[in-house]
């Protein structure tokens, strides 16, 4: 299954293998070590996903900061 982003900021190739993974299983959410996703599908669009990520980490001074992204992916079957 390959994942390709529509739009949105980049994705890591781990990224996408998450991404991949949740939608094959059909699953809505799911969390690897420290990122966690979300993926809804689009209407109309069989094969596209708006998909939701966060991620606790720390700033320069120690404090706990939530980075997040979102974007549109398509998800192509293997050939």
């Amino acid at each position: 299954m390959a994942i390709r982003l529509i739009e949105g900021l980049h994705l890591t190739a781990t990224n996408k293998r998450h991404l991949a993974e949740i939608i094959r299983n059909g699953w809505t959410e799911g969390q690897s070590n420290r990122i966690a996703y979300t993926v809804t599908p689009v209407e109309d669009h069989p094969h596209r996903f708006r998909y939701h990520w966060r991620k606790r980490e720390s700033d320069d001074f120690g404090r706990p900061v939530l980075r997040e992204g979102r974007g549109l992916i398509e998800c192509l079957p293997d050939p």
